[in-house]
């Protein structure tokens, strides 16, 4: 063959070759185009819905889609229920005709459409629309006449009338808050026994009011997912006197300042209630009342004692980056570079060094406020972490037996610890010192 004739034949294969790659293998299956036929919205993405009208039995309700999330504009403004908007965009964009007849053959009386009791509008982004007109449910089988454009009848599953046939409730959002824990940053608690006031630092929550002292980091954060998991039982539009609520003023009120532009979330709580066998409390949310799971309020009492600490000190063992140690007229200073403890540049044993920080992480308080010691302390901790956290504690003699007192740089008062937990936190720091041991080589067995 002459080579013109192979240059030629070669140019034909790699531009056959380039149009499979490029233009074939991203077009759709056989099977894929049956799939797309038999949708009664092909061209629905529900990516792009910004606009749902809903119009039954219930009532109309028109929704949009506003900064990414799902409000209901009528019958009145509150925020829609993100899983039921998800539900009929879903059902709608996987509906299929499983049978479809000539309109001009059809009474509508007879398949519920004259008129229909049910209809949906969606709009998308690209300002495309798609409606869904339901008939009755037919007396046999699983399906009920629609109408979407064109001149059939189709036949759908029942089914998707049940996303859509909902009532003022079941579009509303049942949610009270969506919060996650890192965005907040500080919280503030007004109840009958006092207010206490909140901060969160890096991942360390503080009392700044009304003492300075460590918080209970779960407490903390179980509120806030309490407040996540209470879900709204009861929308109070017309609260009439809310005196009779307890919200005049609130029995409970939490104030919540995230760390992004929104603003302060206050929530008002008042009087609870046995409803169908659940306990709720009366809510305020703004200018909005409701009631809600009485579990939003499970950990929001007590005294500023219940908010402190159980713990001496927020440390977490595999962040610290130096630890100094005096007792006895000892004091060693050991750092860790590269993953290696070393004391002077020397690499000492990293197991003796992790179960004296354990010690000190697992420390807790047994009694708060004790009077504060005299005399010299028994000994000393300091620890650096690699978040730029710094833990300072002084351990003095008990007047109990078996207790020793810690004074923690940031935390109010003497607090009560374990002294034999102290022992041995505080025991020949010079210890620590001691060369990393030398792994053993391994034994071959004889031949």
């Amino acid at each position: 063959m002459r080579p013109a004739r192979l240059i030629a034949l070669a140019v034909v294969v790699l531009g056959l070759g380039a149009y499979i790659y490029f233009v074939e293998r991203h077009a759709p299956t056989t099977e894929e185009k049956k799939e797309r036929q038999a949708k009664v919205f092909p061209d629905l993405k529900q990516e792009q819905i910004t606009a749902m009208t809903i119009e039954g039995p219930a009532g109309r309700f028109v929704l949009s889609k506003q900064s990414g999330e799902w409000r209901l504009d009528e019958p009145l403004a509150d925020a829609a229920d993100e899983s039921a908007v998800a539900s009929v965009l879903s059902s709608l964009a996987n509906l299929r005709a499983e049978r479809t007849l000539p309109l001009a053959e059809v009474n509508l009386g007879d398949y519920g459409l004259a008129p229909p009791p049910l209809s949906v509008t969606l709009v998308d982004s690209k300002g495309g629309t798609f409606n869904l007109k339901l008939g009755g449910e037919l007396p046999f089988g699983t399906t009920r006449a629609a109408l979407a454009s064109g001149d059939q009848v189709l036949l759908v599953s029942k089914w998707v009338g049940s996303d859509l046939e909902r009532d003022l409730f079941g579009w509303r959002s049942s949610e009270l808050v969506r919060l996650l824990s890192s965005e907040v940053a500080s919280l503030t608690l007004r109840t009958p026994e006092g207010q206490v006031a909140l901060a969160r630092g890096g991942g360390t929550w503080t009392i700044t009011e009304p003492i300075q002292d460590l918080a209970d980091r779960e407490r903390v954060e179980g509120v806030v997912g309490d407040l996540n998991a209470s879900r709204i039982r009861q929308f109070v539009d017309t609260p009439g006197d809310l005196n009779a609520l307890g919200l005049e003023p609130p029995r409970i009120t939490l104030t919540v300042v995230r760390r992004d532009d929104k603003p302060p979330l206050q929530l008002g709580f008042g009087a609870e209630r046995d409803q169908d066998g659940s306990k709720h409390v009366a809510c305020r949310r703004g200018e909005r009342v409701f009631w809600v799971d009485a579990t939003a309020v499970a950990r929001l009492s007590g005294s500023v004692t219940q908010w402190r600490s159980p713990k001496l000190v927020a440390l977490q063992p595999w962040a610290a980056e130096s630890l100094k140690i005096s007792h006895g007229g000892q004091s060693v200073e050991l750092r860790r570079l590269e993953g290696v403890w070393k004391a002077g540049g020397a690499e000492v044993d990293y197991g003796a060094v992790s179960r004296r920080l354990n010690t000190l992480s697992e420390l807790q308080v047994v009694a708060f406020d004790r009077p504060l010691p005299a005399g010299e302390p028994l000994g000393s901790v300091e620890v650096k972490s690699n978040d730029g956290a710094e833990i300072e504690v002084k351990f003095f003699a008990g007047a109990g037996a078996g207790e020793n007192l810690a004074l923690v740089v940031g935390r109010s008062g003497a607090l009560a610890v374990d002294g034999a937990r102290v022992a041995e936190l505080l025991e020949d720091p010079a210890a620590l010192t001691r060369p990393a041991p030398t792994p053993e080589p391994l034994q071959t067995p004889a031949s």
